[in-house]
């Protein structure tokens, strides 16, 4: 969102991430910033490119119940992201 962001927005970044100064209404402000600048839906499909990526590299683990705990991870935290 910040790479795509217009003067005001990057001044609103700046202030509540760089600065840390957060005030009422930001964190509604900046899930507006994040949907309309499509960011929400890129970092989730990068997010399952990583978990595919995890997923490839335990298939060639042995079978095993921490190998499924693994992977049921991976899927997880793609969901809870969602």
């Amino acid at each position: 969102a910040v790479a795509k962001a217009d003067d005001a927005e990057r001044r609103f970044w700046i202030r509540t991430i760089e600065k840390g100064r957060q005030e009422e209404g930001d964190l509604d402000h900046a899930l507006t910033l994040l949907r309309r600048h499509g960011t929400l839906e890129e970092t989730r499909e990068e997010a399952l490119c990583y978990r595919d990526a995890a997923r490839a590299a335990l298939a060639d683990l042995p079978d095993h119940p921490l190998r499924d705990m693994l992977a049921d991870l991976a899927d997880f935290v793609v969901e809870r992201v969602n």
